[in-house]
């Protein structure tokens, strides 16, 4: 064989070897290329080869992004002017029932008071008394002295109905339709109905986002919330009526908070698309903040369910204005739509575009997406075939699912707090804020392991906390601090969990595998309602509980391993090998982009030899 021809085998190599590391690398000249002709791969722009006309080649959508403004006027008005209303009416949606649904303090109603005796003197001679969840004693809710027996040795079941504390409420749902004693649960499966809506909506919401388009899923969700659940305060004194209408409403949940966050951040770039969600979650923060003190201004808890539907009403007044994913559009093959949009992108942005340019490169992408739907089909099964990926998938879940229990339990679990409930809840929401704020501090510090799992040991001492306060006498306000430590420690972890949703798992599947953990984490989170009503039994069983879900997430976190500085797996392969030869006690390890320099500069010097 020539030399010329050994040299152009073994630049044919190199070319080979550099694509496979950065297919943006303009390949290599050839030794027979000194005519003066440049080589076919080449562009002169240098661009990726491939493209028309010497049009850098499109690979996805991000490539039209960069063109017509990622983070631009378009965006920020979709964010702030669009977005950033529906979050803050979300929580008036779906959390409103924390508030409905309050069981006030209540005793038996014994006809026969006159006028010149004050309600504690009638209540302890008619009243037994007992030893509350909380071991202090009270007034039974349940019994009363049989009247007919004179010396109060005998007691019996309220049979004039209850009379309740209207400190907080004129009413709620149980004092108006008597929820209490042999009724107490109904509340409780209320909560539970409406969560196991929600594990139904993530999957069938979730399919329909992907197959119809995310616009006419999240508007079709807020009508089936508003609808559904506005027609159950209709018909609370059929409790099953109302409670199928409350699981029907349920099934909104997740598209009503997840929806418009992924609306706007599939038109923005890596960068900005980090802040949406920032953004998002700051503005859900603000609107449950603001849910208590419309609770307690409403007073009754019909004209606070109105009131809590009446913004989502007016969030159909956007549908003319809010634009459907062009990602998406494109996906769905739908180039002429999507076309449209990227035209009004770049208007808004006041980027010049070349119409005919940019429509070579939807097509080109939509061409891509028909050819990956030719290829081997893979889906949630695929996250189970390989040991590491497996492993790491299933303590993902378990760590995501711990994550929204203990959330979903402390915010249960407000109402239930001595002090003002109000006041408390607001408390437990506006933590969120400084919380959130340190979490993306600390991941970009000291990795997402190790805050993930000192957190879910913070929430765990801080269950302990409150389990021994909360039947003790006086120090109620331990309580309190304990409760704000459990949500604290919770935000953080809860954000960390969903960055290494989208670090551990592989980009073929890594929407598939988070929609996996949210909808496994809303089946478990059935249990949430029943374990906060263990506490009409024992004040300290709720948190005790609460500990133990803390402890289990903190021994899934540190299973996981790092994804802090590590390139994101883009094929099931390397997903299986991620973490592979770190070990357990390490703290943050080496960038993976060093080791893969290294190996690549040794692979090359070999390749070069052969010149």
């Amino acid at each position: 064989m020539s030399n010329d021809k050994k040299s152009q085998n073994a630049i044919q190599d190199l070319n080979e070897f550099y694509t496979k590391l950065n297919p943006e690398m303009e390949p290599l000249s050839s030794p027979t290329s000194d005519t003066g002709n440049e080589s076919p791969n080449t562009l002169k722009n240098g661009g990726k080869s491939g493209g028309k006309n010497g049009r850098k080649k499109c690979t996805d959508f991000d490539d039209i992004l960069t063109m017509i403004g990622s983070e631009g006027k378009f965006q920020k008005i979709i964010l702030y002017g669009v977005v950033c209303p529906f979050i803050t009416v979300s929580p008036f949606l779906v959390l409103n029932n924390i508030f409905l649904l309050d069981i006030p303090n209540h005793w038996c109603t014994v006809p026969g008071m006159g006028n010149d005796t004050d309600i504690e003197t009638w209540k302890n001679w008619t009243l037994p008394t007992e030893i509350g969840p909380d071991g202090e004693t009270r007034y039974s809710q349940c019994l009363m002295y049989d009247p007919s027996d004179p010396d109060r040795n005998t007691t019996m079941m309220c049979n004039n109905g209850w009379t309740y504390d209207k400190t907080d409420y004129d009413s709620t749902i149980p004092s108006d339709f008597d929820w209490v004693c042999d009724k107490v649960g109904y509340a409780t499966d209320t909560f539970t109905v409406g969560t196991l809506g929600s594990a139904i909506g993530t999957v069938v919401f979730g399919i329909l986002a992907d197959k119809i388009g995310r616009k006419p899923v999240y508007f079709a969700t807020c009508l089936v919330n508003i609808l559904f659940r506005t027609l159950s305060y209709f018909v609370p004194h059929h409790f099953w009526a109302f409670l199928t209408l409350q699981g029907l409403a349920g099934t909104a949940f997740p598209s009503i908070f997840s929806m418009p966050a992924l609306i706007v951040a599939e038109i923005c770039g890596a960068e900005y698309r980090s802040w949406t969600y920032a953004a998002t979650w700051m503005i859900w923060v603000v609107g449950n903040s603001l849910l208590p003190f419309v609770a307690w201004a409403c007073r009754t808890w019909f004209f606070f369910g109105i009131i809590s539907a009446l913004p989502g009403l007016f969030l159909f007044l956007y549908y003319p204005i809010i634009t459907e994913s062009p990602r998406w559009l494109i996906t769905a093959g739908r180039g002429e739509e999507a076309l449209q949009i990227i035209k009004k992108i770049a208007k808004t942005n006041r980027v010049e575009i070349d119409n005919d340019e940019m429509a070579e490169m939807v097509a080109e992408l939509i061409q891509k997406q028909k050819n990956d739907q030719k290829r081997k089909s893979i889906g949630f099964w695929t996250l189970f075939q390989n040991y590491r990926l497996a492993k790491n998938t299933i303590f993902l879940v378990i760590a995501w699912s711990m994550n929204c229990l203990l959330y979903y339990g402390i915010t249960l679990n407000t109402t239930s707090m001595e002090g003002n409930k109000f006041v408390n809840y607001f408390l437990l929401s506006i933590i969120e804020l400084p919380s959130g704020y340190l979490a993306g501090v600390l991941v970009e510090k000291t990795g997402r392991r190790w805050t993930q799992a000192a957190f879910f040991l913070m929430c765990a001492i801080s269950c302990v906390i409150c389990a021994v306060a909360v039947v003790q006498t006086g120090v109620d306000y331990l309580v309190i601090v304990g409760a704000l430590g459990i949500k604290f420690g919770i935000t953080i972890t809860s954000m960390v969990v969903y960055l290494q949703g989208a670090e551990i798992f592989p980009t073929q599947l890594r929407s598939t595998g988070s929609g996996l953990a949210s909808t496994i984490s809303s089946i478990i989170g059935i249990t949430g309602p029943y374990i906060i009503f263990t506490g009409k039994f024992n004040a300290s069983l709720p948190y005790a509980i609460l500990g133990l879900i803390s402890a289990v997430g903190l021994l899934s976190s540190v299973s996981l391993p790092e994804t802090f500085r590590q390139h994101l797996p883009e094929t099931v392969e390397q997903a299986n090998r991620f973490g592979k030869g770190v070990k357990f006690w390490s703290y943050l390890p080496k960038p993976d982009h060093i080791t893969e320099d290294n190996n690549n500069a040794s692979d090359i010097e070999k390749l070069k030899e052969k010149t």
